[in-house]
């Protein structure tokens, strides 16, 4: 996922501890921040303040303003969740205490008023800038109102615990009061601006979209171009019935945007589970150990050499990705798996290539070292989708995916054309044997996976899907480990999408699932008939180049906020401090 950048949404995602933790923590940290900051004060001032000072300081200034602001805000913007909302106020309580020890080290009473002041605002724009990001710009007359709770309890306390006793005219309180307010106003002028300019470039709001990421919304985006991408079905019979969906659209771009949710959505869907008006998805039908539905078939998504420009706009559209799931014509007669490496010979770490004929067809699997994904054109410019599936197994590390992605017309396509029309020339001298057999099993846990075993005159070959992008180490290490009881292994994932939050956060996979599966599918093997065929679905959106605008808009957003943030921080010092 590397090379489009939208792994940038990624790394501004992570897992926040439980409530009950965030709670206990903040009732904690404002009793250990209240003791330090009393403690610097009276070792790094002049002034000598009273241990009986601890408590009203933890208590009024680092405990009720933030308990306050994590209750009020999901009470003012709906469905903004609570751990949410803890996290960002024992994130703020973190940037006060900072603060507070800054302010230990103030050298005049002068400053020492600058430094609460700007603390003040910093955390009201702390505050405003997570709430604009997380719920959308068009809820900002309340997030303003909703994130100046925390500043104003702040204000409050310092003036009940001696601030305006600091000599200070009237004047200057009124001055601070409106610093506060003008840098809020500016902030959110900063926003609007940003949002107007790449919503005029994409028709997408900006913070509609990465709000929507967050939250893991579904939704559609008013982009991209009418297609009817083909969709490729493969099938094993062996008495119960796999079958495997490859459409020609990339499983994106993120989270319920579009596609995002399009290998999942399909899973389930051949899965007989049924998705409910709220986008829930019943599983009735899937075995209590987490294996296929009770009538023996399963299903699953195969991924194909394409590029986020392949991304569903739509994610109504995964219905009509699988109203074009086939039911393909199978034979007995295949030929054993041919495999064939190119890296050496094209300039690249590893470009392999695993293939086995199914009568006068083809499935061909793609593994490239190094390279994320590959334009459409790359390899299937002149192949008819009727006579080859072309698979990219997407085996690359979860956490550090590759950067490089191949566009259709460059001289590295045109090295990885010759190597794959090289491959399709030998596997097309396979001999073909009679006496294909077959075993499979879908996992249907938090994790869908699955297990297939083929045998053809005497060779065994092991099949490890995950619905991932990219895979754990765990999952390839159990693929090595498998080496030694199979002639061939091909691990592989379905480059999902369908949560940034497991995107940030995945480390491991359902090691036993998967594991029962392969059990499962070893024991399953029998005598069987497989094939695939190609159909074209009715028209949908594919964002084709409108994801590009997407992916640049998205840039620019993120680096102009970081400009105008740095920039406003300086000039609230300067107007502060000079």
């Amino acid at each position: 996922m590397g090379a489009d950048n939208v792994d940038a949404f990624q790394r501004l995602v992570f897992s926040v501890p439980r409530l009950r933790v965030q709670a206990a923590a903040l009732v904690l940290l404002s009793g250990v921040y209240g003791v330090a900051t009393v403690a610097a004060i009276t070792v790094f001032t002049p002034f000598a303040l009273d241990p009986s000072r601890i408590v009203p300081v933890a208590v009024l200034i680092f405990l009720v303003p933030f308990v306050v602001a994590a209750e009020l805000f999901p009470r003012v913007l709906d469905g903004y969740p609570r751990p949410w909302s803890y996290f960002l106020a024992l994130t703020s309580q973190f940037v006060l205490f900072v603060y507070a020890l800054v302010l230990s080290g103030a050298d005049n009473v002068g400053n020492a008023w600058s430094i609460i002041w700007l603390s003040f605002i910093t955390l009201y724009l702390l505050n405003i800038l997570v709430l604009v990001v997380s719920t959308g710009i068009d809820r900002s007359d309340r997030i303003l109102l909703a994130s100046l709770a925390e500043p104003a309890l702040l204000i409050a306390a310092f003036y009940a615990l001696g601030g305006s006793e600091l000599g200070f005219s009237t004047y200057r309180h009124v001055f601070a009061f409106a610093s506060l307010l003008i840098a809020a106003g500016f902030l959110v002028l900063v926003l609007l601006v940003v949002d107007y300019l790449i919503r005029s470039n994409t028709d997408v709001s900006a913070f509609a979209l990465t709000s929507g990421l967050l939250r893991n919304d579904r939704e559609s985006l008013d982009l991209g171009v009418e297609a009817r991408p083909a969709v490729e079905t493969f099938a094993v019979d062996n008495g119960d019935r796999l079958t495997v969906a490859a459409p020609w659209v990339h499983p994106g771009p993120l989270g319920g945007f579009g596609g995002g949710q399009l290998s999942g959505n399909l899973i389930d869907a051949l899965n007989g589970a049924r998705e409910g008006e709220d986008g829930a998805t019943d599983r009735a039908a899937v075995a209590a150990d987490g294996g296929a539905a009770a009538d023996g078939d399963a299903g699953f998504f195969f991924h194909v050499p394409c590029t986020h420009k392949e991304d569903l706009s739509d994610p109504a559209d995964a219905e009509r990705i699988l109203d074009a799931v086939a039911d393909p014509d199978r034979t007995e007669r295949v030929s054993r798996l041919v495999t064939e490496s190119y890296g050496e010979r094209e300039g690249y770490a590893d470009v392999r290539f695993h293939g086995r004929r199914i009568g006068d067809r083809q499935v061909i699997v793609l593994h490239g070292e190094g390279i994320d994904d590959y334009d459409t054109g790359v390899f299937m410019r002149d192949v008819d989708h009727d006579e080859v599936l072309l698979i990219d197994q997407h085996r690359h590390d979860i956490q550090n995916g590759p950067e490089v992605e191949i566009q259709y017309g460059s001289a590295e396509a045109d090295r990885l054309k010759r190597a794959f029309d090289d491959f399709r020339d030998r596997l097309a001298t396979a001999d073909l044997a009679d006496g294909y057999a077959a075993g499979f099993a879908v996992t249907r846990t938090a994790q869908n996976a699955l297990a297939m075993v083929e045998s053809v005159d005497g060779q065994e070959v092991l099949w490890i899907g995950v619905d991932t992008n990219g895979l754990t180490p765990d999952v390839r290490a159990t693929a090595d480990a498998c080496r030694d009881e199979f002639d061939a292994v091909i691990p592989f994932s379905t480059d999902t999408h369908a949560s940034i939050h497991e995107l940030a956060n995945m480390r491991e996979s359902d090691l036993d699932a998967i594991e029962r599966a392969v059990d499962r599918a070893v024991d399953d093997v029998a005598p069987a008939t497989v094939g695939f065929a190609s159909r074209r679905t009715e028209p949908v959106k594919l964002l084709k180049n409108d994801y590009n605008g997407l992916v640049f808009s998205v840039n620019i957003l993120i680096r102009l906020t970081i400009i105008a943030l740095v920039t406003l921080y300086v000039l609230l010092v300067l107007w502060l401090f000079f």
